[in-house]
């Protein structure tokens, strides 16, 4: 009776732990937006101030990409949520102000200048909406930097 009493609190301790350590900062981004994200990309860094039960805050997280080219849209995987998205480069103007989006993030997060995206550079961009929930994904090829700007409410 007591080695069944003792299973019967480490099973699920030991599941619970492993389902918490295997949340990373990449599968949170594709859970939450429904995206396939490419295997190559390595976290850098990682900013937050996210709280509460459902995450609300905003995250700002760096990535190197190994590949020389970041697919111009990135891969959904379906689901129920209806996203919004939009995408573009620096060669075309967009009525979205992207720029004043992420910097109002990284003001929040108090992000350090040499962490934050150079805009003079070239760069694609794609956008996430979901209700007033925002994500932005700025890809600067010549550096294979990936910057991921969320914003959950």
């Amino acid at each position: 009776m007591v080695i069944v009493v003792i299973v019967a609190i480490l099973v699920p301790a030991y599941l619970w732990n492993e389902a918490k350590n295997n949340v990373t900062h990449k599968k949170q981004y594709e859970q939450n937006w429904q995206l396939k994200l490419p295997s190559t990309l390595k976290e850098l860094d990682q900013y937050t101030n996210q709280g509460g039960f459902r995450g609300e805050g905003v995250r700002y997280t760096i990535y190197k990409s190994k590949e020389k080219q970041f697919p111009s849209t990135l891969e959904s995987t379906g689901g129920r949520k209806i996203i919004t998205k939009y995408f573009g480069d620096t060669l075309h103007d967009h009525e979205r102000d992207i720029k004043k989006f992420i910097e109002n993030i990284l003001l929040r997060l108090d992000v350090p200048e040499d962490k934050m995206p150079d805009f003079n550079g070239v760069y694609l961009w794609q956008e996430f909406n979901y209700e007033s929930d925002r994500l932005v994904v700025l890809y600067f090829p010549n550096k294979k930097l990936c910057y991921f700007v969320e914003a959950l409410t």
